[in-house]
């Protein structure tokens, strides 16, 4: 394997895993210590990452500046089995919106062709839904940012605001007790809070390396959010936080307790 490639693979690694130790990458590529320090080397001059003691990692504004096409390529299990249970919480004739993060795709993937409406400013979520018989796909138009694969700015705000939707499906890049749900930039921040404010039900689909952080951009509070869904077990301050907001929460724990049950009834 070429230097390059290998880095690229670590680099892969760290932004799914955010740090990884020296001893597991050289037995993972089957290269000596004084190879992978050559590569990690590498990564830090190009700002990727910061050395820690044998190991590295990911810098934090590496994993906030990644677009779309970066992120669709990591975590992908993970973002499978939140998809997979913010499903179970859509019926037929609901009107519902499909965010632009890789997360949010996954939901589209993953949803049966039942009679539902769609509104999304997705290209990917559009492609996916577009051959789907039963599902009526609305597009929110707008500025193309090729960064999010998504239509974005005054024009799909401007057409949002003429509809209302039962249920929404958002991501984001980061969410704090503290601060609320926050993002990198004003136009994601923008077009999440008109949809937070135009729908009845909002769910949040974060992974674990979003919580107890802050972005550029305040987008909103916890007030409208009805669901969080994550992929791995939360703290018990987390837990207390969203049990005294009235907010339902699906960790690795309970999303794998309800499949357990489900599978026992079942039987």
């Amino acid at each position: 394997m070429l230097s390059i490639e290998r880095q690229e693979m670590i680099r892969d690694i760290l932004l799914e895993q955010k740090s990884v130790s020296v001893s597991e990458l050289t037995e993972r590529f089957g290269v000596s210590f004084e190879t992978i320090r050559r590569d990690l080397k590498v990564l830090e001059k190009e700002g990727l990452i910061e050395k820690s003691y044998g190991g590295a990692i990911l810098k934090q504004k590496v994993m906030n500046s990644a677009d779309f096409q970066t992120l669709s390529h990591i975590m992908i299990e993970s973002k499978k089995k939140m998809a997979l249970q913010a499903v179970e919480f859509i019926s037929p004739g609901d009107c519902i919106y499909i965010g632009f993060a890789t997360t949010c795709v996954q939901v589209a993937t993953m949803l049966p062709d039942i009679p539902i409406t769609v509104m999304t400013n997705s290209l990917e979520v559009m492609n996916v839904l577009s051959g789907r018989k039963n599902i009526t796909l609305f597009a929110a138009g707008g500025c193309w940012d090729p960064r999010n694969c998504a239509f974005l700015g005054r024009t799909a705000m401007t057409n949002l605001s003429q509809y209302h939707l039962d249920k929404a499906f958002i991501s984001c890049r980061a969410l704090s007790m503290e601060e609320g749900i926050s993002d990198k930039t004003e136009m994601e921040s923008d077009m999440r809070r008109k949809i937070v404010a135009g729908s009845n039900e909002v769910y949040l689909l974060a992974d674990s390396s979003k919580f107890d952080k802050v972005t550029f951009v305040k987008t909103c509070g916890f007030d409208k959010i009805k669901v969080v869904i994550t992929d791995k077990k939360l703290n018990n301050s987390w837990r207390t936080f969203f049990e005294e907001n009235g907010i339902q929460y699906y960790d690795e724990e309970v999303i794998k307790k309800e499949w357990e049950e489900e599978a026992s009834e079942e039987k």
